[in-house]
């Protein structure tokens, strides 16, 4: 079997987890059937991604392409056109790919690049897609109804990575389309990586008694919730109950300050450390207590498992896929996120009852065994298969991302009305002077004609054309 594969980022700054979930998948699958051939194609420019797959001697490309879900919506029409036009090239840059590299199926990662979906259409090759986010936090360019349609219209076979995704989406797929697929996980060598600790290491922690010790690993920016946690810390100081957290992960320099402004103001530096982005988060992890996830948008939630791998029980928001994962009251504590106290009450019980902390990081090691093997990917190989043999399905309609760009004519025409660049000839001076001094002369060639017409036999007129 050949696969092409989109990836929309090549790592440039750190490796994230869409890109982990789908190198690990790359892994599985050749040692699933080594006679796989996959090629990724990434987006410019070169970063981490790049260096993994060349260790993995896997083939790969970068290609410029924008998205179609993005953080902020492109409104500015030359942005829209110039956008559009990359985009556009970048779909026919991958045809010519598809053609040439002949794969038996094209697949793509990301729910914000339908590139290579687009293209394989075109050529007439299945395409399976892995969509692993609901895309909250981001601008849908063509709308949240339209982009998930077309996912699933271009897409012979789409592959959630979770239950709770695959239910969202099932408003637009057809359910009989899709399957359920968790990323990659490999715990084999978990006992090396909490104690794999970094020379530059140190303990966020105190010593101090009756302290509950609280990890978060994750980029901090709003999307990820840590704000929340930081507020819910703030509130057990002024009940005189101490918990001490590290906020484990990268961050742009507007969102590091932001949070850094937030926990002064609530006067909660000697409670919470910022470690910053780190390679091994285990060591952090195993110094805690307990894991928590305060985001509100987890389309799996890979940071959730690898807490309960290291024995730590989860406090998390009761939102996307985290209750597939934990357990409540078993191997974590489930809260409501719209109510600002139940993150302080769920943390507050873990504080105030030690017994069932052991019991719950007990039961979070014991059952990390079944999460990892519940949906697998020899199961998912077998429907791709079964793809390939059937062939590309017909579209049954135009998608809504080749129905907007039929408006890029208007796009460019007012995109250029809006630098100058285009006038209307009807509105300009010379236009009009000529019109004038050009009216006698049309008047008198029109006279002319009728008296021809009357005077001259059709016959002599004809021989005149001809």
């Amino acid at each position: 079997m050949r696969v092409l594969l989109l990836s929309h980022s090549s790592a440039v700054e750190n490796l994230g987890g869409a890109e982990l979930s789908m190198l690990q998948m790359i892994d599985n699958w050749r040692t699933y059937d080594p006679s796989v051939e996959i090629m990724v194609v990434s987006r410019s420019p070169v970063g981490l991604l790049q260096p993994e797959l060349e260790r993995r001697a896997v083939p790969w490309m970068n290609l410029e392409f924008g998205s179609w879900v993005l953080p902020q919506l492109i409104v500015a029409p030359e942005d829209v056109y110039r956008t559009a036009r990359h985009d556009f090239l970048a779909t026919k840059a991958l045809v010519r790919l598809i053609q040439e590299f002949r794969p038996d199926i094209v697949a793509t990662n990301t729910i914000v690049a339908p590139w290579a979906a687009l293209a394989a259409k075109m050529v007439g090759v299945p395409h399976v897609w892995f969509p692993s986010e609901y895309g909250d936090d981001h601008e849908f360019a063509i709308g949240v109804d339209h982009t998930f349609e077309d996912l699933g219209a271009l897409s012979d076979l789409v592959v959630t990575n979770s239950a709770a995704l695959k239910t969202y989406l099932s408003r637009w797929i057809a359910d009989d389309k899709m399957a359920v697929l968790y990323p990659a996980l490999d715990f084999s060598d978990i006992a090396h990586r909490v104690k794999d600790t970094p020379p530059e290491w140190s303990n966020p922690f105190s010593t101090l008694p009756e302290t509950l010790r609280v990890v978060c690993v994750g980029r901090i920016a709003p999307s990820k919730g840590q704000t929340r946690l930081v507020r819910a810390i703030a509130e057990l100081k002024k009940q005189n109950v101490r918990v001490e957290a590290a906020l484990v992960g990268s961050a742009r320099d507007r969102d590091l300050a932001s949070i850094r402004r937030l926990i002064d103001e609530l006067d909660v530096g000697d409670r919470i450390v910022l470690t910053g982005e780190t390679a091994n988060p285990f060591s952090y992890i195993a110094a805690a207590d307990i894991g928590v996830v305060v985001s509100v948008s987890e389309g799996f939630g890979r940071v959730t498992v690898e807490y309960l791998a290291a024995g730590k029980p989860v406090v998390a928001a009761r939102v996307g896929a985290t209750p597939e994962l934990v357990a409540d009251g078993r191997t974590g504590i489930l809260y409501d996120p719209a109510d600002d106290s139940a993150l302080v009450e769920a943390l507050l019980t873990y504080h105030r009852d030690p017994a069932s902390l052991a019991a719950h990081g007990a039961a979070a090691l014991a059952g990390v065994d079944e999460i990892v093997n519940r949906n697998t990917l020899s199961a998912i190989v077998r429907q791709i298969e079964g793809c390939i043999a059937a062939g590309s399905a017909p579209i049954e309609r135009m998608p809504h991302l080749v129905v907007s760009w039929m408006t890029l004519p208007a796009t460019a025409q007012q995109m250029f009305g809006d630098v100058g660049a285009l006038v209307d000839p009807h509105d300009s001076v010379t236009w009009t002077v000529g019109n004038a001094l050009a009216r006698p002369l049309r008047v008198g060639r029109r006279a002319a004609g009728r008296i021809v017409r009357r005077v001259v036999p059709r016959s002599i007129r004809n021989g005149w054309r001809a």
